[in-house]
């Protein structure tokens, strides 16, 4: 009875905490990190307070990748000297003062958090000069948004806000977007292309500072129409092919699709431009889509998968470049879902969508076909054919006659066999298994239950560790997976080779496993990297240097990382003092026996590095475009060691040893597996004990 007493649970008789407010400080510090989470929001942000105040020119300047600082510098109105002290304060703002003015919001901003948020954060100063005043004031707040520090100093009207050291009260965030600043400038790139498009009548510029050197990554004109900004933003390729998208009422298929009704009106209008559905057209990924709804850039997700699904009907190898402007009644949208404000609820968003899809299928109709749509009895109808019988397929003239011998203890088969001159009639006795009682009783199972328990309990006991569970045949990744647990750089000098198999595989033996390898696979492998790291091409020189028209945030890779397209064969002139778009030239192509290359190969490796890759560059590796791989994956498999060879001890060791080596050792590349599990020989001996 003690014993039940003492498992039961014991009540606590302790007072329970007191549930106090979170201070003041603490609330600000917390919701801070939520509202700026990365560089994008916090150039966003910035750049939407200088739209808000009239600005007709916003110039941002980051310092590192905006790691050092940000710099936001406008034209605007600037800020009345009475409205200092709530500047860098939560909830202060001059764009709301009541609960339902959020349903006429005409403005990007509207909580008074961004620089709130960017004084807890960092640090933050703001030099801003009103019209109605003769100079400028630059301005010092502290981390709880206070006004330390007013200064007189000079300024053209408008206002320049800096931040410092962002993050720097968050240092694992801090930590973080150090590792991936790369990506994070580039997300940050992609957040104001949306604004450079949109912005029609002003002039966006931002550069970039990095050891000394500043290169401007993007610059619109101030142009009061759309695709000039595209092309200020994208270059010249991006105008060919775009086409304008218009409004369509939607027809009763449509209508059914989205379970509306015939009498649905649509009280809304759009500018809608989108890529041509013609092949190569279109973008090579979807970074080039972009929507707002009445002038704000969001986040429409429905919208925008319903876009590419229409897309892919006609154009399935490419994406297509996006511009959609929804222009909505007030209050038919609820921008005020997310600390971003990017997400947006409507209340007319099944209308939206179909009004999209009518409107793009009537677009590009014309490039599809006409088809004819059959049931399907017709379709089955439609492939049975008649063909004429040949002598030998015609039935015989006789009936046929089969005379089988029944016995009680045996039944027959009987196969009948055309010839072309007579039928023969096979009969295979088929002999009858004989009827087996087995006797099934409480005693017989309880023991095979026991054995059973048994044999668990002794396999538990032995010491057979099994590292390789993949079958050969399973899913490459799975066994890819296990290798690389199982196997380091040095497991590969210590395999004992047992022989070769078939001609064509090394079996090697680590510890208690063995290993099958490709010698083939292996070899090109190893050749493969080995010409990846070490070969440069040939340039054949252009007659006249080419211009290429790039984005200012290519022009700057090319810059950054030339030695790159050197290795690749890609010669550029390069002009850091001319205007945006026009400072490269390429001035030779890369060749190699019958590979011909071009400026697709060329704007590949400038996406690959953009997406990061310049990383690979600490360990020797050189990015290559994939026309490139496949021209050096083409030279090692002729070169490597054949199917079919005999191979002595000597040369099978190199091949392993040969593994260890390289960095990717697990797959040729054209996909093939170098090397896997054949089976552990601590399971053969456990099954022959």
């Amino acid at each position: 009875m003690a014993e039940e007493t003492a498992d039961e649970p014991v009540a606590v008789y302790e007072p329970s905490k007191k549930i106090n407010v979170i201070s003041k400080e603490a609330v600000h510090q917390i919701c801070s990190g939520q509202v700026v989470l990365d560089l994008a929001v916090a150039i966003k942000e910035l750049v939407e307070n200088s739209l808000d105040s009239g600005a007709t020119y916003v110039d941002i300047k980051l310092v590192d990748y905006g790691q050092t600082c940000i710099t936001v510098s406008d034209n605007g109105s600037g800020v009345l000297e009475t409205d200092f002290e709530g500047l860098g304060l939560k909830h202060h703002t001059s764009k709301l003062r009541d609960f339902s003015d959020i349903f006429g919001i005409s403005t990007f901003g509207f909580r008074g958090e961004a620089l709130s948020s960017l004084c807890s954060l960092s640090d933050l100063s703001i030099t801003t000069r009103h019209s109605t005043v003769p100079h400028a004031f630059k301005l010092h707040f502290n981390k709880n948004g206070n006004l330390t520090k007013k200064e007189i100093c000079a300024r053209e009207v408008g206002t320049t806000v800096s931040v410092r050291n962002i993050f720097k009260s968050l240092p694992v965030r801090a930590k973080e977007f150090q590792r991936n600043i790369k990506k994070e400038f580039t997300k940050a790139l992609q957040v104001l292309y949306g604004y450079c498009l949109v912005s029609t009548g002003i002039k966006i510029t931002c550069s970039n500072s990095k050891d000394g050197k500043t290169s401007v990554v993007v610059s619109t004109t101030g142009s009061d129409d759309v695709l000039i900004n595209a092309f200020s933003v994208f270059g010249k390729k991006s105008l060919k092919g775009i086409e304008r998208i218009d409004l369509v009422q939607p027809d009763e298929a449509v209508l059914q699709d989205f379970n509306l009704p015939e009498d649905i009106s649509v009280n809304f209008s759009w500018e809608f431009y989108s890529s041509s559905c013609e092949h190569r057209m279109g973008c090579a990924s979807p970074n080039r889509q972009f929507f707002y709804i009445n002038g704000r850039p969001c986040l429409l997700t429905k919208i925008n998968k319903l876009i590419n699904h229409v897309y892919h009907k006609y154009n399935n190898k490419q994406y297509p470049f996006i511009y959609l402007n929804l222009k909505l009644p007030q209050e038919t949208a609820d921008v005020n879902v997310t600390p971003d404000k990017r997400t947006i609820f409507l209340t007319q968003e099944k209308v939206i969508l179909a009004v999209v899809k009518m409107s793009l299928q009537q677009k590009w109709n014309k490039m599809q076909g006409n088809y004819t749509s059959l049931s399907l009895d017709e379709i089955q109808n439609s492939l049975k054919r008649s063909l004429p019988m040949s002598p030998v397929d015609r039935p015989p003239s006789k009936k046929q006659m089969v005379s089988v011998n029944k016995s009680e203890e045996k039944e027959t088969s009987v196969a009948v066999t055309r010839g072309d001159d007579s039928n023969r009639c096979h009969v295979f006795p088929t002999e009858k298994l004989p009827d087996i009682d087995m006797e099934i009783n409480f005693k017989s199972i309880k023991a095979a239950v026991e054995l059973k328990r048994r044999r668990r309990e002794q396999r538990r006991n032995e010491d057979v560790e099994i590292k390789y569970r993949a079958e050969i045949d399973a899913k490459s990744a799975d066994a890819e997976r296990e290798l690389q647990k199982g196997l380091t750089t040095e497991s590969f000098a210590k395999m004992k080779i047992i022989g070769q198999f078939n001609l064509g595989f090394i079996i090697a033996q680590l510890d208690g496993d063995l290993f099958i390898i490709d010698q083939h696979a292996t070899d090109e492998k190893y050749r493969f990297e080995k010409l990846s790291n070490e070969t440069k091409l040939k340039t054949q020189k252009l007659i006249a240097p080419k211009s290429l028209n790039f984005t200012s945030l290519n022009e700057t890779i090319v810059m950054e990382n030339q030695n790159l397209f050197d290795a690749n064969g890609f010669t550029l002139s390069i002009t850091p003092d001319a205007q945006p778009g026009q400072r490269v030239h390429l001035t030779g192509m890369p060749v190699s026996g019958n590979w011909q290359f071009g400026e697709e190969d060329l704007e590949e490796l400038i996406f690959l590095i953009r997406e990061g890759g310049t990383e690979g560059i600490k360990d020797q590796t050189i990015l290559r475009p994939s026309r490139v791989r496949s021209m050096l994956a083409s030279r090692a498999c002729r070169g490597a060691v054949m199917i079919g060879k005999a191979l002595n001890t000597s040369e099978m060791r190199r091949l392993i040893t040969q593994m260890g080596m390289i960095k990717n050792p697990w797959n040729c590349p054209h996909g093939r597996p170098t090397i896997r599990h054949l089976l552990s020989l601590k399971l053969l001996r456990k099954i022959h004990d």
